[in-house]
């Protein structure tokens, strides 16, 4: 027999007013076309489950049902036609259709209506995120202007909360600001509902305190104390249309189209009307929709009653527990449950109850419990019971109630069951959205208990390895000031914890303990030195101790948790100078340079020497790769040294030599030879990895005259030597005292601006290359001092690097943007592109990802609005980090483009690997090609390659229009640069946003004034 076609359906919600509406229309409409229906709660955010692909034909995408990425993927991955209601496609580049209701129009005549009404000071009450409701601000706006009447901010009330309760807190924020508006356009009408509600619970009259107009013209409109004006969007219409477009897509491919289809107004007194005639109760109907109210309301109460005690008892088992329930109205009810994956990694599901409510049997075994091999496979469309209806309808509800593992909820009925107690089955399917949030309560509780089981796990296996270990385990917290060390204390600190920490170690080893905090805290450098620890009693035996930390949002220290390892048997060894690798002790390396100090004779140098990038590699490649290195290091050093000479290794990949001479100019020979030989046998050993070090170098007696002011200069050289871009050696010099300290000023700067929000955003425009018409903004940060200075990034980001403030700052100008983008969008302007520039540091950054989503989810952004900007030396260098982070920002529907392409290792494999969208020409090659053939070429070549693998251009730099001219000509599509603009402030940005979609509403200003005329 021929598989009847089945729509699917995607739906945030199955229950309220305007859901309720919806899926009656369409159960309506897919009745006459002779259809089945597939309908699936998705609950809204971040749905990306793949069920149904196989059974369904077509996709009918409800609202915000889905994200922009799980849509293209319907239509891209698993090739299904696509229409969607209330929701706009026209930027995701797609073949689907769309069908929407004229929302802009719709509310600018809303607005009209109030002006003919009398009131001026007219406000709105909605989300200006979502969708729908943003074009409904927008024609509010529109209207507004027009009638040149001004936008107050207390005219905007948007909450987050369009139901009742959200139109009440509404009702009771203008009470308190004294009513600064006399009317209002709401967004829906439960929300216009709530708002008189609480006016009129208060004491206050509508229309005569606040005339409203609310939206979807519901039977809560129509049943409200006051009835409620509402715009009428048509819902069977809209659900039609939508309907008989999927099915004829279905049929055949076709390109996209979009369906705009008018609302109109239906008066009533809220906005100041009368009552509307058509409405009006008659004797008879009145008595009789009277006596089946009642009757809805006993059916209703008995319903509840039975949802209620199956909720609050957290359980749910069987279908048939829900059999007094659902009889009536379903023929069948099904759970499958996930049984582990298939050979492609999908979700395995099978069929663990089929319940036959007209049977009142379980009839798994009739069906064989068939394995369905995938959720694409599931649900499975079983024959209606009913002989004269082949067509069938079935909801899904998906959840997991353990951990990841999927399972499905799906009831199956006739349309015949839902036309003939419409209004009492969809009271049905309006408790499923309580079924599923149910679902969502007990996975939470399920996961809580898993989480608490797993906690008390880790404790005692946390405890078992206490006992057990020879190392002592501490931790800081800064927060509390509390110290932990696992031998059985506990205490607080009065001041930082840190000092409870020193009193544990020898009182000549607390600067060394401090100086590895501090670089650690400020410099991000691994926390590994060796101290001596008291044991107890009047001893001390010498310890490794490492340590890692974890930080706030600001980049300070939230805690320090490490371990001390006793070494001083090992040590003994070192103290004889029988290290196997020839390199001495710490306390030996002090006292060899306190005696060449004490005879006074000897010059000589301290160098220190760390290895470039070392906790990078440790990340990559493994700490056992590590410490193979340091061996390597190690034996390097000891060949290279003379019989006089020292070397001590401080902690981690730091190492110290003293170093004697007789002519300075040896000092510069033998740390270029050093650093020389080094890196040739590490790179010749390691040869898959490219190794380098870095050298600072005091001198004695000119830098100094003991062991600590000594290192302490070292360490300023070091320091220069990795600012100034590592794999290289410096002498100490006087100014690096002042680097030094401006850096340490430039960190509290940082650390200050974070708080006080003292960082602001600048912006050039991007416009299209041939027509200069606006595209977008790049953001660039810029830091304003308190005595008003403005610094570029190039003054302070370096060290913000250097002391781990880059992260923080880095999701400062993610939100920051996000929001500007969306004022912009609040003053009535369509959306932009807006590009940020991120780093390296910020991509290796584990929480990057969520900092992002969270940001979006709270700012209201749309992420196909946004594009993140990477340099392709930052993909290039962390290329196995970095290629996962990228996937997930395109996941995100965030765009990504390679900033500053061809000026740094230009390795075409970036742009065939990793998942790229937009190419940024350098302006060094902008510059070149109009004086130099070769950049020129260089530029064309660069286009030509981004074109032939469907990459989108941006010129950086330009600046005349010679080179404006030549880009064109070579097929740049966007330009940027002091040609077009200078980086401007938010304001001068308004003169580049596009202007809002213009509506013909000219006819209704010319009535208006007419009648104000006659008037």
């Amino acid at each position: 027999m021929h598989r009847q076609r089945t729509i699917g359906v995607l739906t945030p919600f199955l229950g309220g007013n305007y859901y309720t509406d919806v899926i009656q229309s369409i159960h309506k409409v897919a009745r006459q076309l002779k259809v089945n229906l597939i309908i699936i709660r998705t609950g809204g955010k971040y749905y990306d489950v793949p069920i149904a692909m196989n059974q369904v034909d077509g996709w009918l995408i409800i609202n915000h049902a889905v994200e922009d990425h799980f849509l293209k993927q319907l239509e891209d991955r698993y090739k299904k036609p696509v229409v969607t209601v209330a929701k706009d496609i026209r930027k995701l580049n797609m073949n689907g259709g769309m069908v929407v209701v004229d929302n802009e129009r719709a509310a600018y005549e809303a607005v009209m209506h109030l002006y003919q009404h009398g009131h001026r000071n007219i406000g709105y009450v909605g989300s200006i995120t979502m969708e729908d409701m943003y074009y409904r601000y927008k024609g509010y706006l529109s209207a507004m202007r027009d009638l040149d009447l001004t936008v107050q901010p207390n005219f905007i009330y948007d909450n987050g909360d369009m139901t009742v309760f959200g139109g009440k807190q509404v009702a009771s924020q203008l009470i308190a600001d004294g009513f600064p508006i006399t009317a209002a356009l709401v967004s829906t009408d439960m929300c216009a509902f709530g708002i008189v509600d609480k006016l009129l619970e208060n004491g206050y009259s509508v229309p005569q305190h606040l005339a409203l107009i609310g939206f979807d013209n519901s039977s809560t409109a129509r049943h409200s104390i006051v009835p409620i004006t509402s715009i009428e969007q048509n819902l069977e219409q809209l659900l039609r249309r939508a309907v008989e477009r999927l099915t004829a897509r279905m049929k055949t491919d076709s390109k996209f189209e979009m369906d705009v289809l008018p609302c109109h107004m239906i008066m009533r007194q809220s906005c100041g009307c009368g009552y509307n005639e058509d409405e009006l109760p008659r004797e008879q109907s009145d008595i009789i929709e009277y006596a089946n109210h009642i009757n809805a309301l006993r059916t209703e109460n008995n319903v509840n009653y039975e949802f209620n005690r199956y909720i609050l008892s957290y359980q749910f088992k069987h279908v048939r527990d829900l059999s007094l329930l659902l009889e009536n109205y379903f023929h069948w009810g099904a759970i499958m449950v996930q049984q582990g994956y298939n050979s492609a990694k999908e979700p395995k599901l099978s069929i663990s109850e089929y319940y036959n409510f007209t049977t009142g049997q379980n009839e798994l075994k009739e069906l064989n419990a068939k394995l369905y091999e995938a959720l694409q496979h599931n649900p499975p469309i079983f024959s209606s019971q009913n002989s004269n209806e082949d067509n069938e309808v079935i909801y899904v509800i998906p959840y997991r109630l353990t951990q990841n593992n999927w399972s499905l909820l799906s009831f199956g009925t006739s349309y015949e069951k839902t036309i003939t107690r419409s209004t009492e089955y969809m009271r049905i399917v309006h408790l499923f959205d309580i079924i599923s949030n149910t679902f969502d309560r007990i996975a939470l509780l399920n996961e809580v208990g898993h989480l608490n089981k797993r906690h008390q796990e880790l404790k005692e296996r946390h405890e078992v390895y206490s006992r057990l270990s020879e190392d002592i385990l501490f931790e800081l917290d800064f927060n509390k000031k509390r110290v932990w060390i696992n031998r059985k204390l506990k205490f607080q600190a009065k001041d930082s914890p840190l000092l409870g920490l020193e009193q544990f170690v020898h009182q000549e080893d607390i600067p060394l303990l401090r100086k590895h905090f501090y670089e650690h805290y400020r410099d991000n450098k691994p926390f590994y030195t060796e101290l001596r620890i008291n044991d107890g009693g009047d001893m001390y035996y010498l310890a490794n101790v490492s340590a890692e930390s974890t930080r706030d949002h600001t980049g300070n220290i939230h805690k320090l948790i490490g371990t001390v390892r006793d070494i001083s048997k090992s040590s003994l060894k070192h103290a004889a100078g029988e290290s196997m690798h020839g390199v001495v002790n710490r306390r030996r390396f002090y006292e060899a340079i306190k005696s060449v100090i004490q005879a006074g004779s000897n010059e000589f140098a301290l160098c220190v020497l760390d290895i470039d990038n070392f906790k990078l590699i440790n990340d990559l490649f493994g700490h056992h790769v590590g410490d193979d290195i340091i061996e390597q290091l190690s034996e390097v050093l000891i060949r290279s040294i003379k019989e006089q000479d020292h070397v001590s290794r401080f902690g981690g990949d730091e190492f110290v030599i003293l170093f004697h001479y007789e002519r300075v100019e040896e000092v510069d020979q033998f740390a270029s030879q050093l650093a020389e030989s080094i890196t040739q046998h590490l790179n010749h050993v390691n040869h898959d990895i490219n190794l380098s070090v870095s050298i600072g170098i005091s001198l004695y007696p000119s830098d100094g005259h003991d062991y600590d002011e000594l290192l302490k200069k070292a360490d300023l050289a070091l320091y220069q030597v990795k600012h100034n871009g590592k794999n290289n050696f410096l002498k100490f010099e006087p100014h690096m005292v002042n680097f030094q300290q401006n850096k340490r000023k430039m960190e509290k700067i940082l650390r200050e601006a974070l708080v006080n929000e003292q960082f602001v955003l600048l912006y050039q425009p991007q416009v299209y290359a041939g027509t200069k018409r606006f595209y977008g903004v790049e953001v660039l940060l810029r830091l304003r001092t308190e005595s008003g200075v403005m610094l570029t990034p190039d003054k302070f980001i370096p060290v913000a690097e250097s002391v781990g403030l880059i992260v923080p700052i880095g999701a400062w100008v993610i939100r920051a943007a996000c929001e500007q983008g969306m004022e912009w969008i609040r003053r009535g302007y369509d959306p932009i592109k807006i590009s940020i520039n991120i780093s390296g540091l910020q991509l290796k950054s584990i929480q990057f990802l969520s900092s992002v989503k969270n940001i979006l989810e709270e700012t209201g952004m749309n992420p196909a609005n946004l594009t993140f900007e990477i340099t392709e030396s930052t993909i290039i260098d962390q290329s196995y980090t970095v290629l996962h982070v990228i996937e997930e920002i395109r996941k995100l529907g965030i765009s990504v483009a390679i900033d500053d392409f061809g000026i740094s290792y230009s390795s075409l494999s970036v742009l065939k690997n990793f998942p790229i969208e937009i190419l940024k020409i350098d302006k060094s090659f902008v510059r070149e090609m109009v004086t130099d053939e070769k950049g020129y070429k260089i530029v064309n070549a660069i286009i030509n390659i981004a074109k032939s693998l469907d990459l989108r251009i941006v010129a950086e730099g330009v600046e005349d229009s010679t080179q404006l001219e030549l880009l064109d000509e070579l097929g740049c599509q966007f330009i940027q640069g002091y040609y077009i603009s200078k980086p401007i402030n938010e304001h001068e940005v308004s003169k580049f946003l596009p202007h809002r979609v213009a509506l013909n509403h000219s006819h209704y200003i010319d009535s208006i004034q007419e009648k104000e005329g006659s008037g």
